[in-house]
């Protein structure tokens, strides 16, 4: 090999490695300070890349580190090997380890090459320090300036002449690529400062797993911006206003320009952690519902970590994925619909509410009724005290648009209804209805039933429409019906009641102490050990206990004919009633907990038609079960029950209707949540209370 080309072989190496990173995009191992890897070797070793002889071309570029040469197309650049966490994750992370980078020339030098040598070939020339050779590897101080090569023997066309001098080719710095480093910075960040990022012990898992299984490579990011997907995934952010949500709580600072790869890789972790509190808010909620009261007890669906991460990052469409999240049910959109035109509109004018008083009837004379009149924009003088029948007309209007009985009469139903808007910004009220919907189970199913405690009403559901309603009674505010999720089972006909402790403790015993055959007239029984005993033997100042009571099948039995059982530890059911002219109030809250409904035979039709497909469960059919002993019919396919509190609902028409808050569980949602001018921020915990 001649000299010149011997010393120009790396530097046709450099400029071909540094082709091949263009083409490939693979990196090529770029040294930040483009100075070699600063080992103790050289930045290029022939003969560790393969250049074994002069003739050896084919090896120039042989496979740094096991991988496929530059120029091999057949074959693709894999990415640098990552080293995974420890399997058993309580040792800290080990950061990636990159390929070493150097730093290739820009050109070959243009100083000619030196003349033939007629005789045998000289000696091997003297390199300097740490320039490599043609065989051993040499370390040592940086390559000279110039170097001599040795004279040529005798007969040449310049005898005497020294050769032209061989000049080194500049050695130019380069950095490297935007985000060469992120994957390292990640490892670290997430084995040292995870805290930073998430407060929940499975999202840190989620997240290192989801690092890990990609080599640490980065999703929600791109070199030096964002990728794709981390565009969507602000974009969702920073829209959480349309989803009753407060875009604060999921802000991610933008990335600044020339951002360095620690900044990324911060980025980077922070879009992670907001999705996944994001889409855990989204879904499932941002407080837990039983900080309101024990009888709120929904089992919403918390989105699981792991999942998040891999339907967000595996998705085709991460737009439609993000969207996924939230809840699915028709009337959720309806109210996110509404909620849309009241940001665009702005607050509404504050309105006074309208005290509660005596039942008013057409004709009487109340100092309330300008208030009335004010609020349902009827004129008239100030110190008209008269509820006249104009007024009485545009309250009929309101009743029915409200869904009450339009009888005119304006008593706590109605007034409830009155003064749900009277704060003047429905936008909290929509809001705090939509964190609730959260509170029902995620996936919609084909067919359920939906009690809206508030309404007084129940539904069955089938493909989002609504196949039955019928008017219930629920629970007085002192016996509140319970918010939860159970699956109906069975039904019971002719059912005893075995009265609950609840009411034993609160309600039968103080009778009992006044008149031990108080519960005669009720034909309820006394019942210890299996048996029927006297009521009048018992020393009832002792207590209850060792006592249960029992109201046999009847006319009087309080479950009336039939009850629809979906078990819960609240002991809460659907049923019959004896006392069926309570249906025809308009605020029916007079149970102790239990939902009664009216016409059940109706009721029971339309649900053995799905939970008892094809075999004809007809009224006519289902009353021949009515008589006699208990008898149970269980259902071949289970129907969802949500037992759901709605204040807030757009109405079939598309009027959106605010009810009373009959159990305050409106007004508390809306105080967790900070909607009654009290901000709450979300931490990455969640917000107040994390679920």
């Amino acid at each position: 090999m001649s000299v010149a080309v011997a010393f120009a072989l790396p530097v046709l190496v450099s400029s071909f490695a540094a082709q091949a990173q263009e083409f490939s995009g693979a990196p090529i191992a770029i040294d930040p300070a483009g100075n070699g890897t600063g080992d103790a070797v050289a930045a290029f070793d022939p003969v560790a890349a393969g250049v074994r002889d002069a003739g050896q071309g084919a090896s120039l570029l042989a496979s740094l580190g096991d991988e496929p040469a530059p120029f091999e197309m057949s074959r693709s650049r894999p990415l640098p090997t990552v080293p995974r966490a420890n399997a058993s994750r309580s040792a800290a992370l080990t950061p990636p380890v990159l390929p070493a980078p150097f730093s290739p020339a820009e050109a070959v030098s243009n100083a000619p090459a030196a003349p033939p040598v007629d005789g045998p070939a000289s000696a091997t020339p003297s390199v300097g320090n740490g320039v490599p050779g043609t065989g051993a590897l040499t370390p040592g101080a940086a390559m000279p300036a110039t170097v001599t090569p040795s004279v040529p023997s005798s007969g040449t066309a310049a005898t005497g002449a020294r050769a032209p001098a061989v000049q080194t080719p500049a050695v130019v710095e380069q950095k490297p690529a935007p985000g060469q480093m992120v994957p390292t910075y990640l490892a670290d960040l997430l084995a040292n400062k995870a805290g930073r990022y998430v407060a929940r012990a499975n999202e840190w898992q989620a997240l290192v797993d989801f690092y890990v299984a990609r080599d640490y490579r980065p999703a929600f990011t791109a070199g030096a911006g964002l990728s794709p997907l981390g565009y969507v995934a602000a974009e969702t952010f920073a829209a959480a206003e349309t989803e009753g949500l407060n875009p604060i709580d999921y802000a991610v600072p933008p990335l600044p320009p020339q951002a360095t790869d620690m900044a990324i890789a911060d980025t980077e972790l922070r879009l992670a952690a907001t999705t996944l509190l994001y889409a855990r808010h989204v879904q499932s909620g941002r407080f837990d519902p039983k900080r309101i009261s024990e009888g709120v007890d929904p089992t919403p669906t918390v989105p699981e970590p792991a999942a998040i991460l891999a339907q967000v990052a595996g998705s085709a469409n991460p737009r439609a994925t993000f969207a996924a999240f939230a809840p699915q049910y028709d009337e959720y959109r309806l109210l996110k619909i509404q909620l849309a035109r009241l940001m665009l509109e702005g607050n509404g004018p504050v309105q006074v509410a309208i005290p509660s008083g005596p039942l008013l009837r057409p004709g009487d004379s109340d100092p309330r009724v300008p208030l009335l009149r004010a609020r349902l924009g009827i004129g008239g003088a100030p110190d008209d005290f008269i509820y006249d029948a104009l007024l009485v007309e545009a309250v009929r209007d309101f009743q029915r648009m409200s869904g009450q009985a339009q009888d005119g009469l304006v008593g706590r139903g109605t007034l409830g209804a009155l003064n749900a808007g009277a704060s003047g910004d429905d936008r909290a009220d929509v809001i705090a209805n939509m964190e609730r919907w959260r509170w029902v189970p995620h996936d919609v199913a084909p067919a359920y039933v939906m009690v809206n405690i508030p309404e007084y009403m129940v539904r069955v559901i089938v493909n989002e429409q609504t196949v039955h309603e019928t008017r219930v009674v629920v629970g007085k505010p002192q016996n509140q019906t319970p918010i939860l999720s159970q699956d109906m089972e069975y039904a019971v006909f002719n059912p005893s009641w075995h009265v609950p402790p609840g009411i034993i403790r609160n309600e039968m015993l103080p009778k009992l102490r006044a008149n031990p055959y108080a519960l005669e007239s009720q034909g309820i029984d006394v019942v210890r050990n299996g048996r029927v005993v006297d009521p009048g033997t018992v020393d009832w100042s002792r207590g209850t206990q060792g006592y249960s009571f029992r109201q046999p099948p009847g006319e009087r039995n309080a479950l009336g004919r039939m009850k629809f059982m979906f078990p819960n530890k609240h002991s809460v059911y659907l049923h019959d009633t004896p006392s069926r002219s309570l249906f025809a109030r308009d605020r029916r809250a007079f149970s102790h907990g239990c939902v009664r409904v009216y016409e059940p035979l109706k009721f029971a039709e339309v649900l053995f038609s799905l939970g008892l497909p094809s075999e004809g469960w007809s009224q006519k059919r289902i009353s021949q079960l009515i008589g006699g002993n208990e008898k149970y019919l269980n259902l071949k396919q289970h129907l969802p029950v949500h037992l759901a509190y709605f204040t807030t609902f757009v109405h079939g028409d598309g009027r959106l209707v605010t009810l009373e808050d009959i159990y305050g569980i409106n007004a508390a949602t809306k105080t967790i949540l900070g909607l009654d001018d009290t901000r709450r921020l979300a931490n990455r915990g969640g917000v107040i209370s994390a679920r």
